[in-house]
Formats: C-alpha cells, structure tokens, sequence
C-alpha cells in the first residue's frame, strides 16, 4: 500500500499538449457504433489477440472497447492524425508505445478508428502510462497486471498483422454484404415468382364457366397469401348475382364503411392506384379507428367499373408502396376484364337465343299442330343427356340442337306438311329432306356448329336402315342417338289433327323392340329410367314460359 501511495503522489497531471484522457473528452457527443463495425472490431480482436479501442476520430471519444480492463488513453500525438487514417498504420512513440490505427467505418460525417497498443520490448513501463493509470484511480499492481497482458513486437511486424487483419475483415464484410444482397435478391426474386404464380393462376381460371364470384375468391384468398397486410377485401358487382363482399383477414370497418371510404375520393383519378398511408391521427384516421394504411383500387374492364379491391394495415409497420399497389391493379385488370368478357359473352347468347326463337316461332307458324313439339323434345333430350352424367356445356348444346332439329321444315312444303291423311311414298321423301335442310340453314353459323350432328342425324337409326347418311351404331353422333329416342317419344305421343297420340304402353313396347335396332339400347334404358320424370315434363309443359329457353342461358353456367 506505501508503494501505491508513493507511486500515486509522485504523479503528476500531464499536460493537454501531450496526452489527453477519455474521461476528459467523454463528455462530448457522438454517435454510436453501426453494428457492423462493432462486428469487425470484435472480430479483428478476436483474430489477433490484441485489445482495441474504437475512437470517434473527430472528437477523440473512445465509443467502445474489446477488453474491459482498458486505460482508453491515448496521447495526443495519435489524436491529432485520427483523421487523416486511411489505411492500417503503425506509430512509435517516444515512450517505446507503439499504437495500431486501422480506419473502421464512417457514418453520419464521423470516422471511426480502431486502436491497439503493444510495446516495443519488454520491461517497458512509460511515464505517461504510469500518469494515465494514476488519473483513473489504478493501484501499481493493477497497472503492472495490465501492462503483463500487453504483447511487444517491433514496428514492422504490427504493422503488417493490421494490414492482413483488415484485409481479411474486408473480404468478410464484402461477403457479408454480397450474402445479404443475394438474400435480398432472393427474397425479391421469391416474390416476384409468388406475383406471377398468383397472375398465372388467374389467367388460367378465367374461363367463362367460371363466374366472377368464383375467380374473385380465388383472387383475395391468394392475395392474402402475398401481401403481408391485415386484410383484404375484393366487393364485387356482378348483373347477374348482385353485390358481393369477399374479405381474407380482418377489416376494421363493413361494407357500408367502405362505400363511404370510397365515397370520399370521389374526385380522385382512379387510373392509379389510391395508396395512403399513416392514417391514424388525421380526420380520415378518426372516422375510421383501426385503420393505419391501405390501397385501393377499381375493378375495370374497358370504360365499365364492377368493383373495387382494397388491402390495408401492412403489418410490421411497413408502408404501402409501389409494388403493393401494381400487384393489385394488375389482379384488377384480370378480374375486371373477365367480368367484361362475360357480360359480353352474355350478350351474345341473348343473341343466340333470340336467334333461335325466331326460327322456332317461324316454325310453329307454318305447323301449328307441332307447336312445342322441339321444345319438349329439347326438354326430354337434355334430362337424358343428364342422367347419362354429360357435362353441363353439353346439355346446353343437345338443348339448343333439340330445338333446332325440326328447323328444315320450313323448306317443306306446307300441303305436305300439314295433310290429315297418310303420306305419298314421294311426299315422304320429301319430307325426309328436312334435316338436311335444317343442317344447310344452321351451317353457316359459327356458334352453332357444335349442335348441327343432332340436326343432321336425329333420324339414322343404329341399324343402318334411317336417314339422311343411313349411319350405323357409334357412327351416329351421341347428340343424335338421344335427340331420336326424345324426338320418337313425343312424336308418337302427341296428338295431330289426322290421329291421336299412341298410348304410353305401346309407345314403350315399341322402344323396347326397337332397342339395338332403330335405338341405341343405352339410351332406351336411360328413357326406362327416368319415365316417369320424362311423362312429367311432358304433362307440365306450357309453350308460353319457354321453360328451358332460360336454361341455356350463360348464367346457367355460371356459379
């Protein structure tokens, strides 16, 4: 203890022109240390064995130290060319010190420099160490424990250990950095991947079998899924099923909260997306609590707007951008012209439909006695199609055929056509001539191509022996072995002026000796299957409500 009092009253302040004390200059401000530097001035300690200090160049603050048990003194001779490090550099002073100075990062206009200290032999206890130790309160013996610990190596040698340490921290920290471009870039490349899968997907569901609603759906449920934000909401308009509120996650408001929301940026230019964020803490904020950002944008297929898509609160407290705001304009584009194309699809069929009731009203015209005839056989011909499990396009098809299959008798002549008594053996031929007229009409349609095998063939019988190609078996069109077993049932159940219609019993007896021969047996078992529906169809028909005629329409189709 007399040893540590003599050794501290001999100490003497030293002057500011030659050291300079961080308990001193700690006072001033300075940033912290970024993370990474810290990272490399533990590393670098680590890799040499030697303590650093890390110094603000500019204000002389030791912001850091590797080793606990430090002096953070440096003299004033170092201070000065702080500043001016470029490169590892190694300074001798006169005191046998030697100071490692190796440039670590700067940020914020501050240079941070990373210090060590060795001696240059062994033994050495400098005066201004001993000043320095006395001044931060350090006994002797805490000061020669210190001193043990430090290394002693010659200039040359510490120089070079620095230049190859910070070389190696360099390259690392370029790894570093090109690792976390290349997660960056990954994760961007993962998502722009996630943003086409989810467009691809939607372009591969647009067709018109699958209603709005149904493609809308999939729409928020995978946007969900992309977007990292609190919820989503697709509110769609659709003519034919009305108003629909599609929501995945959680929505601080309902569907009237939305018009309103909407309502509120009436004036807004909708060819862009409306992206706001930091709403909480302004008026709009206050009318809607909960609510932190969002995106909205417009369902539009050409000039025609059928709803809107909003996503809000990005979770994370991240803010909606750019990239948000594009993707979801994108998926309202495709959703928006999927509507149109449907409406327009729609359009068409009333077309179509219209078409075909004018030739079946002209038909009915010219033979009143078989009025209703080619709707119920288009009745009778769609349910066996339906028990034979065809899809839903083709009994729209075989409807439409069924309807159509008698067109040709507008070319026939009209004494024929309707004559009380039996038929010439010419007027027969004559009247055999009516699916090929009806087929020669129809054919110069596009759109009706796919229901001209039902016109053409309702009359070949799976024998051979029928007309107009005296097809056999499977060579007969699937459409046209129905349609004749539809067509057969009414014809010889109905009544006409010159007879009255075959009772039930017979009409049956007769398809079950024709099974095979004139009939395909397949069908004729679908007929034994369903009698008693079918007979109900017929009994319940009434020509005026056009009772499929609606069936056939797109909406049928669509869910």
């Amino acid at each position: 203890m007399a040893t540590d009092m003599t050794a501290t009253d001999r100490m003497l302040p030293v002057p500011e022109s030659e050291a300079a004390v961080a308990d001193e200059v700690s006072k001033k401000n300075s940033p912290f240390l970024p993370s990474d530097a810290a990272v490399r001035l533990r590393d670098m300690a680590d890799r040499t064995g030697l303590s650093f200090l890390c110094v603000d160049a500019g204000t002389g603050i030791v912001v850091e130290s590797t080793d606990d048990e430090s002096l953070s003194w440096l003299p004033m001779t170092v201070l000065q060319i702080l500043e001016d490090v470029r490169e590892p550099r190694v300074i001798e002073c006169s005191s046998q010190l030697l100071y490692g100075l190796v440039p670590l990062a700067e940020i914020d206009g501050h240079r941070f420099v990373a210090v060590t200290t060795a001696f240059c032999k062994p033994g050495t206890r400098p005066d201004d160490l001993v000043l320095a130790a006395a001044e931060k309160g350090w006994s002797s013996d805490r000061l020669d424990q210190w001193m043990a610990r430090q290394p002693h190596c010659s200039p040359l040698l510490l120089e070079r250990l620095l230049i190859i340490t910070s070389e190696q921290a360099d390259s690392r920290s370029e790894a570093s950095s090109l690792q976390a471009d290349v997660t960056q870039l990954s994760n961007e490349i993962e998502q722009t991947y996630e943003e086409i899968s989810l467009l691809h997907s939607l372009t591969q569901n647009l067709q018109i079998s699958r209603g709005p609603v149904e493609v809308a759906q999939l729409c928020v449920s995978r946007m969900h899924g992309l977007i990292e934000s609190a919820g989503n909401i697709i509110w769609l308009e659709d003519k034919q099923t009305g108003s629909h509120f599609l929501i995945e996650g959680d929505i601080p408001f309902d569907e009237i909260g939305l018009a309103r929301l909407i309502s509120r940026f009436d004036d807004y230019d909708w060819a862009r997306p409306l992206v706001k964020n930091r709403v909480q803490g302004t008026l709009l904020g206050s009318d809607y609590p909960g609510l932190e950002n969002f995106v909205i944008v417009p369902i539009t297929g050409g000039s025609h707007r059928s709803g809107w898509i909003l996503s809000c609160n990005l979770r994370d407290n991240r803010e909606f951008g750019s990239v948000e705001g594009s993707l979801l304009n994108s998926v309202a584009t495709i959703l928006g012209t999927h509507v149109r194309n449907i409406d327009l699809y729609q359009q068409h069929e009333d077309l179509l439909i219209s078409f075909v009731r004018s030739l079946v009203s002209t038909l009915d015209a010219k033979d009143p006695y078989t009025r209703g005839h080619s709707e119920r056989v288009a009745l009778i011909s769609r349910r066996l199609g339906q028990h034979l499990n065809l899809p839903e396009e083709d009994l729209n098809d075989i409807y439409l055929s069924g309807m159509l299959h008698d067109v040709g008798k507008i070319g026939v002549d009209d004494r024929v056509l309707q004559k009380p008594g039996k038929l010439t053996d010419e007027e027969f031929e004559e009247i055999k001539e009516h699916p090929m007229i009806g087929y020669n009409i129809l054919k110069g349609m596009k759109n009706l191509q796919k229901i001209l095998p039902g016109v053409r063939h309702h009359h070949e019988s799976v024998d051979g022996t029928g007309y107009p190609d005296k097809l056999a078996g499977d060579e007969i069109p699937l459409m046209a072995r129905i349609m004749a077993v539809a067509d057969a049932y009414d014809a010889m159940g109905s009544s006409r002026v010159y007879r009255k219609g075959m009772p039930l019993e017979k009409l049956e007896d007769i398809f079950r000796n024709g099974s095979g021969q004139q009939w395909d047996s397949r069908i004729i078992d679908a007929y034994f299957e369903l009698r008693d529906e079918i007979r109900q169809i017929c009994d319940t028909y009434a020509p005026d409500e056009r009772n499929l005629l609606e069936g056939t329409r797109v909406t049928s189709r669509i869910p």
